[in-house]
């Protein structure tokens, strides 16, 4: 049951997310196909760098851990930047929730 909770939270979050990343792509100019495709690089940095942590400190080096650490830090500040400028007003929560997936409301239309 837990596992069924994360995964609803998860694909929740992953949906929205993905459509505030679209919506930034697309105002900063980007065509429909690549707005589609740069949610994907930047979750998929993420997903790679969360999969790089979860394993035993002896299977990567120094180096390795600090570049996986990097990549999470980055993917995490371009996900979350691309996310709040994708909110339609800068206003506390109107940035709160565009900030904080899920939000059913924003881009689904557009």
């Amino acid at each position: 049951m837990r596992l069924l909770c994360a995964l609803v939270v998860a694909g929740a979050a992953a949906y929205a997310s993905y459509v505030h990343q679209w919506l930034f792509a697309l105002q900063a100019g980007a065509d429909r196909v690549s707005a589609s495709l740069w949610p994907l690089s930047v979750d998929g940095l993420l997903l790679l760098a969360t999969l790089g942590l979860l394993r035993p400190e002896d299977d990567a080096g120094h180096r390795a851990r600090w570049a996986v650490r990097t990549a999470l830090l980055l993917g995490i500040a371009v996900s979350l930047a691309a996310n709040v400028a994708a909110a339609p007003r800068l206003e506390w929560r109107s940035v709160l929730v565009a900030g904080w997936p899920p939000d059913g409301r924003s881009g689904v239309g557009v």
